[in-house]
Formats: structure tokens, C-alpha cells, sequence
């Protein structure tokens, strides 16, 4: 950053940058639940470590567990999925991110919306209200579909606009610019599945989501996409393999 004059750090300037930020939040929070008067109810300050109740910890470690693997699964999905692109080249591999970045872009709409409807599913759960859980799970599912189409609409349409904010090299553009069109399909069934699975959590349920995130991202998408990629079978077609 000229303006700063704080020289060029490569992947060691994102590490520090994500642990600043990490511990920004953690201070941030630390603040709040300190000064608002909101949190003096529950009496968090000044009477010691509770000691721990195993039901709750077991009940933590039921959902949490699954939940946790599930982003693992997610993670390692697309790191390995970046390491197999290396080995085509850097021109792939530069268009490659260039979609990966839009798509965790996009991706902030559709998980504030799974965050906030598995927030207002639990509480209607926890209230014993049934029917009016299912209806805002539903409308939860059907808002971030809509808003992900809108929005992968507007992507697809100007893609070579986004595209051009990106790079300006020709040879990286070419490269994106195919990854944009699956990339505005790919966008709306991703919204979809992740709001399910969120709402799903409020219902307690998440180790069928962590079945399913293992099969498709480890075994159809990893293990497709590499056969298709590197024409295992011998008799993919050239479109198909990136």
C-alpha cells in the first residue's frame, strides 16, 4: 500500500491481514458484551467459570460436530479442487479464481439469508410453533432462490464487464469467461442447498447435510471434475475439459 508505505508481504500480508481482522472481531465483541446494558441479565462478568453441564456439551457436540465436518468437507472441496487446476497451467488457474472470488462474493447474500432464517426457525421451534417454523424455512428457501437468480442474472448478463474489473489480460479473460455462465447456474442451486441445510440445523438435523455435502463436493464434484478435466475415460470431449 503506497499511501501507507507498507511494502508488498505476498501471502504473508493475508495471513497477518486474517489474523488482524480475527482479532479485531474477538476485541470488537469482547467490547460489546462488556459495555451494552443488554447483556447484564445474563450475568456474564464477575462470577467465574460455571462448571460445565455435559448434557448441553453433549447436545453441542451432536449438532456441532456434523456441522463442522460439513465445512470441512466444503473447504477441502474447493482447495483440492484449485490444486488440480494448477496443473493446467496459469492461465486457467488465473481465470479459475477470478470466478471463485465472484462466486464467494455472491455467496455473502444467500448465507446472511440461511443465517437469518435458521435464527427465526429455531426460535419458532423452541416456541413450539410448528407451523409457522415450516412457513418462515419455507420463505427463507424461496427468497434467497429469488434473489440468487437476480443476481446471477445480472452477473451472466455482464460478464465481461465483471470480467474486465478483474484483469485486462485477453488470455485470462477468454479463460473466465466460460466459468461465468456456470458460475450463474451454479450460484442459484448453491443458495438453495445452503439455506436448506441452515434451516435444517434449526431443526437439529445435520448429519444427513454433511452425507450429502461429502457425496456431491468429494465424490461427484472432485472426482467428476477430475475425470473430466484429465479425460480419464480416454473419450471426453474437448468442451468439457476446460
Amino acid at each position: 500500500v503506497p499511501a501507507l508505505r507498507i511494502p508488498e508481504m505476498g501471502v504473508t500480508g493475508a495471513g497477518l491481514a486474517t489474523a488482524v481482522a480475527m482479532w479485531a472481531q474477538m476485541l470488537a465483541g469482547a467490547w460489546v458484551l462488556h459495555h451494552d446494558r443488554f447483556y447484564d441479565r445474563f450475568e456474564l462478568w464477575g462470577r467465574g467459570l460455571h462448571p460445565l453441564h455435559w448434557p448441553a456439551i453433549r447436545g453441542l457436540l451432536r449438532l456441532g460436530a456434523p456441522i463442522g465436518l460439513a465445512i470441512l468437507i466444503e473447504v477441502s472441496a474447493f482447495s483440492f479442487m484449485a490444486l488440480f487446476i494448477a496443473r493446467l497451467g496459469t492461465v486457467p488457474v488465473a481465470g479459475h479464481q477470478i470466478a471463485m472470488n465472484l462466486v464467494s462474493l455472491m455467496f455473502m447474500l444467500p448465507l446472511a439469508l440461511a443465517n437469518a432464517g435458521s435464527t427465526l426457525v429455531a426460535q419458532r421451534v423452541g416456541a413450539g410453533d410448528v407451523a409457522d417454523a415450516k412457513r418462515l424455512g419455507w420463505h427463507a428457501v424461496q427468497l434467497g432462490a429469488l434473489v440468487a437468480a437476480v443476481l446471477s442474472t445480472g452477473v451472466f448478463l455482464g460478464r465481461e464487464r465483471v470480467i474486465g474489473l478483474y484483469t485486462g489480460d485477453a488470455a485470462v479473460a477468454a479463460a473466465a469467461l466460460p466459468l461465468l455462465a456456470w458460475l450463474a447456474l451454479f450460484h442459484v442451486t448453491d443458495a438453495i442447498q445452503t439455506i436448506a441445510a441452515f434451516v435444517l440445523r434449526a431443526w437439529r438435523i445435520a448429519v444427513v447435510p454433511m452425507v450429502i455435502y461429502a457425496g456431491t463436493l468429494w465424490a461427484v464434484g472432485l472426482g467428476g471434475g477430475y475425470a473430466l478435466a484429465f479425460n480419464l475415460a480416454g473419450d471426453v470431449p474437448l468442451a468439457l475439459r476446460g
